[in-house]
């Protein structure tokens, strides 16, 4: 299990996605520690914890620096923004095609994340998404055309992959009664 993206902060803080999944699961269950592998958030510069855990993951998947391995799955979510893992709209992460990791940013509060290469090269993605305050974003993420770096979610498009949408009947709310119009 490997994080795909993570607040610059240590795992007991209370925003820390380490730290909730811990408490909410990890913690509850038998799991072999080296099955866990969660982004490192020790550095002084997050840009140095990217590459270090740019490196463990080349590691694991025993490939090359600029080779993207095909992850079995990747769970995500979008905010009210669009932005799913920790790719912002309009930020610099959202460029990023030649690393498998870096840092991303909301705020102006660091953040590390995979890259869009790297999620995008996954057999399976899946995307919950709960909330009526998603309707808008989800209807920009599927609109026919729209802006990919203002909505970095419409960027999610598996290369040999399947890509699954999961919504709850308040996000999907416009998206049912348009397709019972039809």
């Amino acid at each position: 299990m490997f994080w795909g993206d993570e607040r610059y902060v240590p795992p007991d803080h209370p925003d820390s996605n380490e730290g909730m999944t811990r408490r909410a699961w990890l913690d509850r269950v038998a799991i072999p520690i080296g099955n866990v592998h969660p982004m490192p958030t020790d550095e002084v510069d997050p840009a140095v914890a990217a590459q270090k855990f740019d490196r463990q993951l080349q590691d694991f998947f025993q490939t090359q620096p600029g080779v993207f391995p095909a992850v079995d799955l990747i769970l995500l979510g979008i905010g009210d923004d669009a932005h799913t893992a920790s790719l912002f709209p309009q930020t610099e992460a959202l460029q990023v095609c030649d690393r498998l990791i870096t840092v991303g940013s909301k705020d102006g509060q660091p953040r590390i994340t995979f890259t869009v290469p790297l999620i995008n090269t996954a057999r399976c993605i899946v995307f919950l998404v709960s909330g009526a305050s998603k309707q808008t974003a989800l209807a920009h993420i599927f609109a026919p055309e729209d802006d990919h770096n203002t909505y970095p979610a419409r960027m999610i498009q598996p290369q040999n992959g399947e890509l699954i949408w999961l919504l709850d009947a308040a996000a999907g709310e416009n998206f049912v009664r348009s397709t019972r119009e039809s």
